[in-house]
Protein backbone atom coordinates (compact mmCIF):
# COMPACT_ATOMS: atom_id res chain seq x y z
CA UNK A 1 0.00 0.00 0.00
CA UNK A 2 1.40 3.54 -1.21
CA UNK A 3 1.60 5.85 1.62
CA UNK A 4 -1.37 8.63 1.97
CA UNK A 5 -1.03 11.67 1.43
CA UNK A 6 -3.36 12.52 3.67
CA UNK A 7 -3.22 14.24 6.94
CA UNK A 8 -3.42 11.46 10.23
CA UNK A 9 -5.86 13.37 12.68
CA UNK A 10 -6.48 11.44 16.00
CA UNK A 11 -8.21 13.00 19.09
CA UNK A 12 -6.27 12.71 22.26
CA UNK A 13 -8.86 10.30 23.74
CA UNK A 14 -8.61 7.61 21.10
CA UNK A 15 -4.71 8.31 21.76
CA UNK A 16 -4.59 7.55 25.01
CA UNK A 17 -6.77 4.42 24.68
CA UNK A 18 -3.75 3.01 22.51
CA UNK A 19 -1.31 4.31 24.51
CA UNK A 20 -3.05 3.06 28.21
CA UNK A 21 -3.46 6.70 29.21
CA UNK A 22 -6.95 6.94 30.53
CA UNK A 23 -6.49 10.89 31.64
CA UNK A 24 -5.81 11.67 28.11
CA UNK A 25 -8.74 13.61 26.16
CA UNK A 26 -10.13 17.18 24.62
CA UNK A 27 -7.14 18.35 22.38
CA UNK A 28 -6.84 17.12 19.02
CA UNK A 29 -3.82 16.04 16.99
CA UNK A 30 -2.56 16.19 13.35
CA UNK A 31 0.71 15.10 11.82
CA UNK A 32 1.36 16.65 8.41
CA UNK A 33 4.24 17.23 5.76
CA UNK A 34 5.00 20.92 4.94
CA UNK A 35 3.03 20.05 1.89
CA UNK A 36 -0.17 18.87 3.31
CA UNK A 37 -0.21 21.91 5.88
CA UNK A 38 0.31 24.50 3.62
CA UNK A 39 -2.28 22.68 1.57
CA UNK A 40 -4.34 23.55 4.41
CA UNK A 41 -4.61 27.17 4.10
CA UNK A 42 -5.54 27.53 7.92
CA UNK A 43 -4.32 31.25 8.38
CA UNK A 44 -3.59 30.85 11.97
CA UNK A 45 -1.80 33.68 13.18
CA UNK A 46 0.98 32.16 14.80
CA UNK A 47 2.12 35.19 17.50
CA UNK A 48 4.43 33.28 19.59
CA UNK A 49 7.37 31.16 18.58
CA UNK A 50 9.42 29.30 21.58
CA UNK A 51 12.65 27.96 19.21
CA UNK A 52 15.91 26.13 19.63
CA UNK A 53 18.24 26.06 16.73
CA UNK A 54 21.83 25.23 16.86
CA UNK A 55 23.17 28.64 16.07
CA UNK A 56 26.83 30.11 15.57
CA UNK A 57 29.61 31.03 17.45
CA UNK A 58 28.74 34.51 18.97
CA UNK A 59 24.62 34.27 18.28
CA UNK A 60 21.90 32.76 20.44
CA UNK A 61 20.50 29.26 20.28
CA UNK A 62 17.19 29.68 22.20
CA UNK A 63 14.59 32.08 21.86
CA UNK A 64 10.95 33.62 22.75
CA UNK A 65 9.78 35.65 19.83
CA UNK A 66 6.64 37.28 18.10
CA UNK A 67 5.63 36.97 14.66
CA UNK A 68 8.05 39.60 14.34
CA UNK A 69 11.34 37.80 15.57
CA UNK A 70 12.57 41.36 15.95
CA UNK A 71 15.28 41.69 18.78
CA UNK A 72 13.34 44.04 20.07
CA UNK A 73 10.77 42.19 21.57
CA UNK A 74 12.50 38.53 21.99
CA UNK A 75 14.34 37.09 24.63
CA UNK A 76 17.17 34.81 23.63
CA UNK A 77 20.26 33.31 25.25
CA UNK A 78 22.99 30.67 24.72
CA UNK A 79 23.10 27.00 24.79
CA UNK A 80 26.05 25.21 24.12
CA UNK A 81 24.55 21.88 22.04
CA UNK A 82 26.71 18.40 22.33
CA UNK A 83 25.74 16.34 18.72
CA UNK A 84 23.85 13.29 20.05
CA UNK A 85 23.06 14.34 23.19
CA UNK A 86 19.33 14.37 24.80
CA UNK A 87 17.79 17.88 26.36
CA UNK A 88 15.09 17.91 28.17
CA UNK A 89 12.64 21.03 27.30
CA UNK A 90 9.45 22.64 28.59
CA UNK A 91 6.88 25.21 27.56
CA UNK A 92 4.23 26.80 29.85
CA UNK A 93 1.52 29.13 29.91
CA UNK A 94 -0.07 30.55 32.99
CA UNK A 95 -3.30 31.74 31.48
CA UNK A 96 -3.68 33.94 34.83
CA UNK A 97 -0.45 35.71 34.89
CA UNK A 98 -0.37 35.81 31.29
CA UNK A 99 3.29 34.53 31.76
CA UNK A 100 4.96 32.14 28.71
CA UNK A 101 8.06 30.12 29.96
CA UNK A 102 10.10 28.61 28.15
CA UNK A 103 13.44 26.00 29.39
CA UNK A 104 15.71 23.59 27.41
CA UNK A 105 18.47 22.44 29.77
CA UNK A 106 19.50 24.68 32.31
CA UNK A 107 18.09 27.82 30.21
CA UNK A 108 15.28 29.30 31.09
CA UNK A 109 13.58 32.18 29.50
CA UNK A 110 10.45 33.69 30.04
CA UNK A 111 7.99 36.29 28.85
CA UNK A 112 5.19 38.70 29.72
CA UNK A 113 2.78 41.33 28.17
CA UNK A 114 2.15 38.87 25.11
CA UNK A 115 -0.93 40.71 24.24
CA UNK A 116 -2.76 37.77 24.33
CA UNK A 117 -5.17 36.20 26.59
CA UNK A 118 -5.27 32.38 25.63
CA UNK A 119 -3.25 29.90 23.10
CA UNK A 120 -5.50 27.32 21.21
CA UNK A 121 -3.27 26.23 18.47
CA UNK A 122 0.20 24.82 19.13
CA UNK A 123 2.34 23.88 16.16
CA UNK A 124 5.70 21.98 16.52
CA UNK A 125 8.19 22.05 13.71
CA UNK A 126 11.01 20.41 13.03
CA UNK A 127 13.67 20.88 10.27
CA UNK A 128 16.82 18.96 9.34
CA UNK A 129 18.50 21.25 6.08
CA UNK A 130 22.49 19.81 6.46
CA UNK A 131 23.62 16.95 5.17
CA UNK A 132 24.97 14.37 8.03
CA UNK A 133 22.32 16.36 10.41
CA UNK A 134 19.50 14.63 12.45
CA UNK A 135 16.85 16.64 14.47
CA UNK A 136 14.73 14.14 16.89
CA UNK A 137 11.86 15.19 19.26
CA UNK A 138 10.75 12.43 22.03
CA UNK A 139 8.70 11.74 24.90
CA UNK A 140 6.52 14.27 24.24
CA UNK A 141 3.31 14.92 26.36
CA UNK A 142 0.59 18.15 26.95
CA UNK A 143 -1.03 18.73 29.86
CA UNK A 144 -3.75 21.74 29.98
CA UNK A 145 -6.61 22.85 32.13
CA UNK A 146 -8.62 19.38 30.25
CA UNK A 147 -6.71 16.70 30.66
CA UNK A 148 -2.72 15.63 30.00
CA UNK A 149 -1.00 12.71 27.65
CA UNK A 150 1.54 11.71 25.70
CA UNK A 151 1.61 13.25 22.07
CA UNK A 152 2.85 9.68 20.64
CA UNK A 153 5.28 11.03 18.12
CA UNK A 154 8.93 11.14 17.61
CA UNK A 155 9.96 13.31 14.98
CA UNK A 156 13.08 12.12 13.69
CA UNK A 157 14.42 13.65 10.39
CA UNK A 158 17.70 14.39 8.55
CA UNK A 159 20.07 12.57 6.94
CA UNK A 160 21.76 9.71 8.23
CA UNK A 161 25.36 10.10 7.56
CA UNK A 162 24.52 11.01 3.78
CA UNK A 163 22.48 8.68 3.25
CA UNK A 164 18.10 8.48 3.31
CA UNK A 165 18.29 12.12 3.31
CA UNK A 166 15.12 13.66 4.62
CA UNK A 167 14.95 17.03 4.95
CA UNK A 168 11.36 18.49 4.46
CA UNK A 169 10.15 20.14 7.66
CA UNK A 170 7.71 18.46 9.82
CA UNK A 171 4.70 19.41 11.58
CA UNK A 172 2.30 18.47 14.37
CA UNK A 173 -0.38 20.90 14.89
CA UNK A 174 -2.48 20.10 18.25
CA UNK A 175 -5.31 21.91 18.52
CA UNK A 176 -8.21 22.91 21.44
CA UNK A 177 -6.04 23.64 23.89
CA UNK A 178 -7.35 25.25 27.08
CA UNK A 179 -5.92 27.79 29.44
CA UNK A 180 -2.94 26.93 31.37
CA UNK A 181 -0.41 24.39 29.55
CA UNK A 182 2.65 22.72 29.59
CA UNK A 183 4.71 21.06 27.03
CA UNK A 184 7.29 18.60 27.76
CA UNK A 185 10.41 16.51 25.47
CA UNK A 186 13.40 15.64 25.05
CA UNK A 187 15.32 17.17 21.73
CA UNK A 188 18.62 15.64 19.94
CA UNK A 189 20.55 17.47 17.16
CA UNK A 190 23.50 14.96 15.80
CA UNK A 191 25.80 16.18 13.20
CA UNK A 192 28.98 15.48 11.49
CA UNK A 193 31.97 18.14 12.41
CA UNK A 194 32.80 17.78 9.00
CA UNK A 195 29.57 19.93 8.49
CA UNK A 196 28.51 21.42 11.28
CA UNK A 197 25.08 23.07 10.72
CA UNK A 198 24.63 27.20 11.40
CA UNK A 199 21.71 29.32 12.59
CA UNK A 200 18.29 27.24 11.83
CA UNK A 201 19.43 24.65 9.88
CA UNK A 202 19.15 22.12 12.71
CA UNK A 203 16.43 23.60 14.78
CA UNK A 204 12.65 23.14 16.25
CA UNK A 205 9.84 25.60 16.76
CA UNK A 206 7.02 25.53 19.19
CA UNK A 207 4.40 27.89 17.60
CA UNK A 208 1.56 29.84 19.65
CA UNK A 209 -1.86 30.76 18.14
CA UNK A 210 -4.75 32.44 20.28
CA UNK A 211 -6.98 35.03 21.28
CA UNK A 212 -5.50 38.71 21.67
CA UNK A 213 -6.20 40.60 24.66
CA UNK A 214 -9.44 42.97 23.65
CA UNK A 215 -8.48 46.40 23.12
CA UNK A 216 -10.40 49.00 25.45
CA UNK A 217 -12.96 50.29 24.09
CA UNK A 218 -12.97 53.80 23.14
CA UNK A 219 -15.09 56.64 21.37
CA UNK A 220 -13.73 57.17 18.08
CA UNK A 221 -12.87 60.83 16.72
CA UNK A 222 -15.76 60.65 14.25
CA UNK A 223 -18.26 59.57 17.21
CA UNK A 224 -16.91 62.39 19.56
CA UNK A 225 -17.40 65.07 16.30
CA UNK A 226 -20.86 63.34 15.80
CA UNK A 227 -21.57 64.30 19.53
CA UNK A 228 -19.88 67.90 19.30
CA UNK A 229 -22.47 68.30 16.36
CA UNK A 230 -25.18 67.17 18.07
CA UNK A 231 -24.76 68.89 21.71
CA UNK A 232 -23.80 72.63 19.61
CA UNK A 233 -27.02 72.55 17.32
CA UNK A 234 -29.72 71.31 20.41
CA UNK A 235 -31.75 73.86 21.11
CA UNK A 236 -31.32 75.70 24.07
CA UNK A 237 -34.83 75.00 26.52
CA UNK A 238 -36.79 78.51 27.16
CA UNK A 239 -36.93 80.11 30.39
Amino acid sequence: MGYKQTAIALSLTALGLILGNSAAEAFTLNRYTQTEFEALGLNLPWQWTAESRIGRVGDHQVNIHDSTNSHLNREQANYDWVSGQAVDFSLTFDSVAKTLTYIVGDVELSKTNLGVSSFSDLLIRTVAYEYDSRMALMGLSLTDEQGSGRLGWTFNQGCRWGQNCDTTPKYLHISDIVGSFTLTGQSVMSWKDCAIPVNSELAYQLKLSGEKVPEPMGISLFSLALLGFLVKGKPKNKE
